[in-house]
C-alpha cells in the first residue's frame, strides 16, 4: 500500500469514527466525553489532511483565491494508470 492510499485509509477512518460519534450525540447530546473525542477526532482529521495536503497536493477546495481551483488540476480517478496503456 502506498503512502498516498495510507493516509487517505486513515482520513475515512477518522471520519467514520467522527459520523458514528455524530449519531451517538443524536441521542445523548450531553455526552461530555463523546463530544471530547468528536473533537479530537477533528483534530486528528485536520492534521491528516495537512499531511496529505503537503505530499500530494490538494484534496479541498482552498479559501485563496488565487489557489482556489488547485486541486482540479491532479488526476482524476478514472485518470489514474493511463500512463501504463
Amino acid at each position: 500500500m502506498s503512502e498516498r492510499e495510507r493516509l487517505m485509509r486513515r482520513m475515512n477512518a477518522v471520519r467514520f469514527a467522527m459520523w458514528e460519534l455524530h449519531i451517538y450525540m443524536d441521542t445523548h447530546p450531553t455526552c461530555q466525553e463523546a463530544a471530547a473525542k468528536y473533537r479530537d477526532y477533528q483534530n486528528k482529521l485536520t492534521d491528516l489532511v495537512t499531511q496529505y495536503e503537503s505530499q500530494f497536493g490538494p484534496i479541498r477546495e482552498s479559501r485563496d483565491a488565487a489557489n482556489r481551483w488547485a486541486w482540479i488540476n491532479n488526476p482524476w480517478p478514472w485518470q489514474l494508470g493511463e500512463e501504463d496503456d
